[in-house]
């Protein structure tokens, strides 16, 4: 079988799917490591059953609704490539808005803490865009932790990831930034959501208790004692919960300056708390 064959193979098996041609073509260029571009040109040459075993298999798991992040085995969040897989929240691109908020108010040799780091995505830009700051990451998930030590040590990159829930890796530590994308959807938005996320994506990353606020709220209390006077925070939420975490914050009395801001579809999706 020919790239160019192969290709049309992919294509057929995943027929039904959203975008058929242009998964076909990545899933493709995965297995063969050939550039998609050069696929539909590569028509003589033969390839391995091997790789076609390859390419069909992946395409088979797509056809069954598992996200294509984790058949292809990775995503970008903003400029970096980070290994995903089952067991580990896939990133989002809104998600890189709390990395750009602390890294603007971030000081020089200054420090970060990600909580829920997952993948590792947040801490692992913060370490990128500024190796002078000091960066912490926890994640109560032994599978999602590996993904992120692993994405760490690819990159090469400075962060000292702990495993255990929220602040608890950290006592008595105080950090000059917090950002988290934790889990917020209410256990009653479980049947509407998309099979890929509802049937593959781990349901500890998604879903939490008091229609989906439980844990960040449990953040918001615990930045008490580790936010340092200057400080800024951000969490990730639903547009519906805006209202209802704003008023909470505020009524904890702990913060100077509470607020939550838009992301790139223009939903109110981010709690901003400021020392």
């Amino acid at each position: 079988m020919s790239p160019a064959e192969l290709e049309k193979t992919v294509r057929q098996l995943l027929e039904g799917t959203d975008n058929p041609l242009q998964e076909a073509s990545w899933i493709t260029e995965r297995a063969t490591g050939i550039p998609a571009g050069n696929l539909p040109f590569r028509t003589t040459e033969q390839l391995s059953g091997t790789v076609a075993e390859a390419a069909v298999s992946m395409a088979k798991r797509r056809k069954c609704g598992e996200p294509l992040q984790y058949i292809l085995g990775d995503e970008y969040f903003g400029e970096l490539l980070l290994e995903v897989g089952p067991g580990v929240l896939i990133p989002r691109p809104e998600t890189l808005f709390l990395a750009e908020l602390v890294l603007a108010r971030l000081p020089a040799g200054g420090s970060f803490c990600e909580l829920g780091t997952g993948s590792g995505a947040i801490a692992l830009t913060v370490a990128s865009k500024r190796p002078d700051v000091k960066v912490y990451a926890s994640e109560l998930s032994p599978d999602a932790v590996r993904y992120a030590f692993r994405n760490r040590d690819r990159l090469n990159l400075k962060a000292e990831i702990r495993t255990g829930s929220l602040f608890e890796p950290f006592p008595g530590m105080t950090f000059d930034a917090v950002a988290a994308n934790l889990p917020y959807i209410p256990e009653s938005a479980r049947a509407g959501l998309q099979k890929e996320v509802r049937d593959f994506e781990p349901a500890e990353a998604l879903f939490a208790r008091d229609d989906g606020m439980a844990l960040i709220k449990e953040a918001v209390l615990q930045l008490k004692d580790h936010l340092s006077p200057d400080g800024i925070a951000g969490f990730e939420h639903g547009s519906e919960q805006s209202s209802p975490l704003r008023d909470f914050a505020e009524k904890t009395g702990l913060f100077s300056r509470v607020s939550t801001m838009q992301d790139m579809f223009g939903k109110e999706r981010f709690l901003v708390l400021e020392s």
